[in-house]
C-alpha cells in the first residue's frame, strides 16, 4: 500500500468517525461530547517517520473540515477547530514519539503512564483552549464549560482508540494472530467471543446496569492475551454497548437519559476498563520480555560454556584434544567395558626438527596440522586423538586388540606417505612418522598404558624410523 492510498484510507476513516460523533452527541453549534476521529490520525502519526506526516495532517485537516461542514453547515469557525485538532495530535504524537517501543504503543509500564497523561490531558488540555475560545467567540457557548467537554471528549478518545489504531496500522493483530498456532487462535478467538457474549448479556439482557461484571472477561484477556487482546476487547465491548446506547438499552441508557450524558459516562466507563488493564497486560508483557531475555541470557552462556570448554579440551592448533583432555577421554574409556580390548598408538614425525630448521616453524606447524587430517581421514569417527608433545600425538582406538591397532598404524604411515604436503613455495614434502602400540591391560592406569606406547614409540626409532612397534 502507497503512503498516498494509506493517508486517504486514514482520512475516510477519520471523516466517518467525525461526522458519527458530530450527528450524535453535538447540536451542530456547541463541541461534540465524543471526539473519536483523533485517535487515527494520532496513530498514524505514530506509525511514520518524521518526514513522512505531512500527509497525515492533511488528510486529517481536510476530514475534520469536511465532517463539520457537513454536519455544521460553513462557518469559519470550523477552519479553527480543524486547526486545533491538528495542534492536538501534533503536540501528542511529538512527545509520545520518544518513547514508543518496538512492540508497539504501550507496550512496556514506563509508557503507560506517560500516555495517560499526554493524551488524557496535556495535548486536549492545550488544543482545547483554543476550542473553545472558538465556540466561545463564533458560536456564543461558555468558554469553561467547552473546554470541560473539549478536554473530555478528546481525552477519552484518545486514549481509548490510539492503542486499538495503532496496533491495528502496524498489522499487530494479524501478525499475532499468524504468529499463533492453531490452538492458540483457537483461545484467542474463544476468548473475544466470550467477552462479546457477556458484553451482549451486560448491554441487552440484564435488567440492572451490571458493567462492573465486564471486567472479568477483559482481566482473563489480559492475562491470556496481552495488551493487543486487551484493546480489542474493549473495541467489542464499545461497539456492542454504542448500539446498545443508542437504542435505548443497557446500564448507560438506565443511568444517564441525556444522549450527551451517555456519550460522556461511556467514554469514561471504557477509559477505566482499558486504563485498569493496560498497565496489568504492559506489566506481564514486559515480564515476559524479561523472561525471554534472561532465557537468551541462559542459552549464550550455555553456549559460552560449551566453546569455552571446547577450547580448554582442544589444542588450538590442529583441533585435537590436548593432552589433559585426552587423558580424561581415556580414563573413562579405560573404565567401560564395552570399550575393551582397548588400545593406543604413539606417534610423532621423523626428522620433525629438521622441517623446523630448514623451512621455518611455520611450514612445521602446517606439517602438524596436515598429519592430523591425514590420520582423522583414515580413522573411525569414535576414535580420539590427542596432541601429547611438540609433534608427538596419540590414538586411542576403542574395540581393538593389538594386531589390529598395529595394523591401523601401518596404514596411517602409508597415508602419510602417500599425502605430500604443498610448502608455500609450491614445493612437495613428503612426511614419514614412527609409531608405538600398546593394549591397555586391566591394572594399569592411562600414565602406564601411555608409557607402554611411548616406550613402543622409542623402540621404533632406535630400530629405524617409520617401523611400527608394538609395545
Amino acid at each position: 500500500m502507497t503512503a498516498r492510498l494509506a493517508d486517504c484510507i486514514v482520512g475516510l476513516l477519520s471523516f466517518a468517525l467525525a461526522a458519527g460523533t458530530i450527528h450524535l452527541t453535538s447540536d451542530g453549534r456547541d463541541i461534540a461530547a465524543a471526539w473519536p476521529a483523533n485517535a487515527v490520525l494520532l496513530a498514524a502519526l505514530l506509525d511514520r517517520g518524521p518526514g513522512a506526516r505531512a500527509g497525515v495532517f492533511i488528510a486529517g485537516f481536510l476530514a475534520n473540515l469536511a465532517a463539520n461542514v457537513a454536519m455544521r453547515g460553513p462557518s469559519a469557525g470550523l477552519l479553527l477547530y480543524g486547526l486545533c485538532n491538528l495542534v492536538e495530535i501534533g503536540i501528542a504524537a511529538r512527545l509520545l514519539r520518544p518513547v514508543l517501543v518496538d512492540d508497539g504503543l504501550l507496550g512496556a509500564p514506563s509508557v503507560v503512564g506517560r500516555f495517560i497523561v499526554i493524551c488524557g490531558l496535556v495535548a486536549p488540555g492545550l488544543s482545547g483552549v483554543g476550542g473553545a475560545a472558538t465556540a466561545w467567540l463564533l458560536f456564543g457557548q461558555n468558554f469553561w464549560g467547552s473546554f470541560v467537554t473539549w478536554l473530555l471528549s478528546d481525552g477519552l478518545g484518545l486514549l481509548i482508540l490510539t492503542p486499538f489504531f495503532s496496533a491495528l496500522l502496524r498489522g499487530d493483530y494479524l501478525q499475532c494472530f499468524s504468529d499463533r498456532d492453531w490452538w492458540q487462535r483457537s483461545e484467542m478467538v474463544g476468548l473475544q467471543v466470550l467477552t462479546a457474549a457477556i458484553a451482549y448479556g451486560v448491554f441487552f439482557v440484564a435488567g440492572r446496569p451490571l458493567l462492573f461484571v465486564l471486567f472479568g472477561p477483559l482481566m482473563l484477556v489480559t492475562f491470556r492475551l496481552g495488551r493487543l487482546g486487551t484493546t480489542l476487547s474493549v473495541m467489542i465491548i464499545a461497539a456492542i454497548g454504542i448500539v446498545a446506547t443508542l437504542h435505548g438499552q443497557g446500564p448507560i441508557a438506565m443511568i444517564a437519559p441525556d444522549p450527551r450524558e451517555q456519550a460522556v459516562l461511556f467514554q469514561v466507563f471504557l477509559a477505566i476498563l482499558l486504563l485498569t488493564c493496560l498497565p496489568v497486560a504492559a506489566a506481564l508483557t514486559a515480564r515476559s520480555a524479561r523472561l525471554a531475555s534472561l532465557s537468551r541470557n541462559a542459552e549464550a552462556l550455555r553456549e559460552r560454556e560449551v566453546v569455552l570448554a571446547r577450547l580448554a579440551a582442544t589444542d588450538p592448533l590442529t583441533g585435537v584434544l590436548n593432552r589433559a583432555a585426552f587423558s580424561d577421554a581415556a580414563a573413562a574409556a579405560m573404565e567401560n567395558p564395552a570399550h575393551a580390548p582397548l588400545s593406543l598408538i604413539a606417534l610423532d614425525l621423523d626428522l620433525f626438527k629438521q622441517v623446523n630448521d630448514r623451512h621455518g616453524h611455520r611450514a612445521g606447524d602446517r606439517a602438524l596440522v596436515h598429519l592430523v587430517s591425514v590420520l582423522r581421514a583414515d580413522l573411525r569417527e569414535h576414535d580420539l586423538i590427542g596432541r601429547v608433545g611438540g609433534d608427538e600425538f596419540l590414538v586411542l582406538l576403542p574395540g581393538t586388540d593389538l594386531d589390529q591397532t598395529g595394523a591401523i598404524a601401518a596404514r596411517l604411515r602409508h597415508a602419510l606417505r602417500r599425502k605430500p604436503m604443498t610448502l608455500d613455495d609450491g614445493t612437495t614434502m613428503h612426511l614419514s612418522m614412527s609409531c608405538g602400540t600398546a593394549l591397555h591391560r586391566t591394572e594399569t592406569g592411562f600414565e602406564d598404558f601411555m608409557h607402554a606406547a611411548d616406550m613402543a614409540l622409542y623402540t621404533a626409532k632406535r630400530a629405524r624410523r617409520g617401523v611400527v612397534h608394538p609395545g
